[in-house]
């Protein structure tokens, strides 16, 4: 069938339109040639209908490629400058880098080596291409562009121009497009003038004719990389392999309509194995990796099954954003929800829980409630128990308190806990018991790390700063420090250890205190100005992450003084919270901000952040820096700054095991690891040594209170 006999709209939505089924399927069943564009090397993957593939591949379709690596900030300078020797080398040092990560990436390995099966068939070819830095703007745009072109027997051809969801990383059947304008050949004027100009330019750049675009064949040295893995004779079995892939996350999706998000890799296999652990269990998955969505995609099953979903979340702000994001993605169905907290009372009504919480076959219903709500005697009388009610909690480990453990008295049937860090560190027994009711953890867990290979998360560069308290701030840890020994050298009992006294009242408060001057150290506000005045460019966008107000205040004057585009962010503040937001999307500059990162606030557009907040709690060592990795457009890297503080000595009898410094110390060492640039440890390592800090051992280190 020729691409002449289909009726193509003059431009597809992902919002509105079956893309897939409407256009790219039937364009990649029915060419020989499809010339494309797709951004990041990465991101080729995601551009192949793999369901249209076979066809392609039967029909002797060919498919040229021209792409970018992944290039660190470091080496974009001299790239863009003009291609040579160095540049080269550095050029194939990203992409060999990027072809081993795919391969070794557990849900992107089988398409990443049917992709090197068909490049070794010559079904595939890649060029890379460097955009130098003088090119003019409407060289950038073109180059930007995600231009496509089909072409059949016939050279019957269409062309295809708009945006890909390069923030997604998932397999599809419709290349992952947003958007696109459609121009026939077919069609007499501007249409098949639009084709021809695309046709041109695609060649022009192919042949590297295009002023200030690099444009270079496929190393040897990466198709060599290619070839090693490669299998030719077993392409179609891989294919086929993939396209299970495909079909489990169309099973598990939650959004039912066009344009819906198909749940990544990581997320379907959770759901499967959640499934087959009888459908419970807990996700152990990190921050920015879509736990709640993929929490949703469990709870349309579980609709879809007449059951009653009942979401627990911990705070007020959560019970919000849950009710706007089950109402956007369940859009196609009509779901009635039922509020219970913060001032929500209507479950209250005599029997109203009740009658709610019984199977309906006609209703579809959802109920939210904080935890606390939950675990009241009211709500625990009122609900009405049962297989048929299927529990979510959201970040479970919020469960394990001696008052909202009463929770686990509801006999439910399926349950589903979500955390980034669902022990709860500290707190043995409140862990247990929450692991208890909900199946432990389904493996494997996703951690930052898997995260960040998977890309679903952006890579990022890690740069601590260690700090040193003043001479003061020195003696006022000194004096608590020798208070704090001495209370438990008075207060210690045989056969006693020291982690026993954690909840004792004054061995906690002078914790605190402690904690505080390390929270407040001045060299912290010191270093942002130290640190800007380095790396900061003009519409770069830096967030500077405050502990409290009057630090926030200290930071924010010091920047504004300096000449620096600062304005700040958080709960409280007076004006335009989103208005600030959007100013900082669009223009850049210096966010100095307190909580943002705490509260689940996103602001993905985020390229550069300097934390100068500290905890000795894990869960918001990891959040708060996790938050920063949330993919963006045109965002291949994120770069961390991390302030670090230490005392000029710790006395040998100092309760090292209970200290804010080992517990940032040690995770400091670890997100280091994980970096693009791991040498950036090797001096919090001597600084640990130096300390006598087993790093190792205090990773999941910390404790589930605040320390204020």
């Amino acid at each position: 069938m020729n691409l002449n006999c289909f009726d193509f709209k003059t431009d597809y939505n992902k919002a509105t339109d079956d893309i897939a089924n409407e256009f790219y399927l039937p364009c990649m069943e029915n060419s020989i040639k499809y010339d494309r564009i797709s951004g990041y090397f990465g991101s080729t993957i995601y551009i192949i209908a793999w369901t249209a593939l076979k066809r392609f591949v039967e029909n002797g379709g060919k498919m040229r490629i021209i792409c970018s690596p992944y290039i660190v900030e470091a080496d974009q300078t001299a790239i863009s400058e003009g291609y040579n020797a160095r540049s080269s080398e550095v050029i194939v040092e990203a992409l060999i880098k990027e072809i081993n990560g795919l391969f070794e990436d557990t849900y992107l390995s089988k398409p990443t080596r049917a992709l090197a099966c068909l490049v070794a068939l010559d079904v595939i070819d890649i060029k890379i291409a460097i955009l130098e830095s003088d090119a003019a703007p409407e060289v950038k745009r073109l180059f930007h562009d995600k231009v496509g072109i089909f072409q059949d027997a016939a050279m019957n051809c269409v062309g295809f121009r708009g945006s890909m969801n390069e923030t997604f990383k998932g397999l599809s059947s419709d290349g992952n497009i947003e958007s696109i304008d459609v121009f026939p050949n077919w069609l007499e004027g501007r249409d098949k003038k639009r084709v021809e100009n695309a046709i041109k330019y695609f060649n022009e750049l192919w042949e590297n004719n295009i002023k200030s675009i690099n444009v270079f064949d496929f190393p040897k040295a990466a198709k060599d990389l290619f070839t090693k893995y490669a299998s030719t004779d077993k392409w179609q079995e891989l294919v086929e392999e993939v396209k299970e892939q495909i079909d489990l996350g169309k099973k598990w999706t939650a959004e039912r309509k066009n344009g819906g998000r198909i749940p990544r890799p990581h997320q379907i296999q959770a759901l499967e194995n959640w499934e087959h652990n009888g459908r419970r269990g807990i996700f152990e998955h990190a921050t920015g990796s879509g736990k709640t969505y993929t929490a949703m995609c469990a709870i349309r099953q579980a609709i879809d099954r007449n059951e009653i979903p009942l979401v627990l979340v911990p705070s007020t702000e959560l019970l919000t954003q849950w009710k706007k994001e089950l109402t956007e993605v369940f859009s196609d169905i009509d779901v009635t929800f039922l509020i219970c907290g913060d001032g929500n009372n209507s479950w209250k009504k005599m029997g109203h829980l009740s009658a709610w919480t019984q199977r309906s076959v006609t209703k579809k219903k959802i109920i939210i409630a904080t935890m606390d709500t939950a675990a009241s005697d009211q709500f625990l009388n009122g609900v009405e128990q049962g297989e048929h009610l299927f529990m979510v909690a959201d970040e479970v480990h919020r469960l394990g308190s001696p008052f909202r453990r009463r929770v686990f008295r509801i006999n439910t049937g399926a349950r589903l806990g979500l955390s980034a860090t669902p022990r709860r560190f500290g707190d043995e027994e409140g862990t247990n018991a929450i692991f208890s009711y909900f199946g432990g953890i389904i493996p494997p867990p996703f951690t930052l790390k898997d995260a960040i290979s998977s890309e679903v998360l952006t890579k990022y560069f890690y740069y601590p700063h260690e700090i040193k308290l003043s001479n003061n701030e020195q003696k006022d840890w000194d004096a608590i420090t020798e208070e704090l020994s001495r209370y438990i050298v008075t207060n210690m009992k045989p056969g006693l250890e020291i982690q026993n006294l954690m909840d004792d009242t004054r061995v906690k408060t002078l914790l605190i205190q402690r904690a505080r001057i390390i929270k407040n150290a001045a060299a912290k506000v010191e270093l942002v100005l130290h640190v800007l005045k380095q790396h900061f460019l003009k519409g770069q966008r830096w967030i500077v992450y405050c502990d409290n107000r009057g630090q926030l205040g200290e930071v924010l004057t010091l920047l504004l003084n300096n000449g620096f585009d600062a304005y700040e962010y958080h709960s409280d503040m007076e004006g335009d919270k989103e208005a600030t937001l959007r100013y900082f999307a669009i223009n850049g500059g210096v966010l100095v901000s307190i909580k943002c990162l705490d509260e689940g606030v996103d602001i993905p557009a985020t390229t550069h952040a300097l934390i100068i907040a500290s905890s000795k709690n894990p869960r918001e060592f990891i959040q708060r820096r996790g938050r920063i990795l949330r993919r963006a457009e045109k965002k291949p890297f994120a770069y961390l700054h991390d302030a670090i503080v230490t005392p000029n000595r710790v006395d040998e009898g100092d309760l090292k095991q209970l200290s804010i410094i080992e517990a940032e110390l040690a995770r400091a060492i670890q997100f280091g690891e994980w970096a693009e640039n791991p040498s950036c440890i090797t001096k919090l390592r001597n600084v640990a040594i130096d300390f006598n800090i087993d790093f190792v051992r205090s990773v999941t280190g910390g404790y589930e209170d605040e320390e204020e």
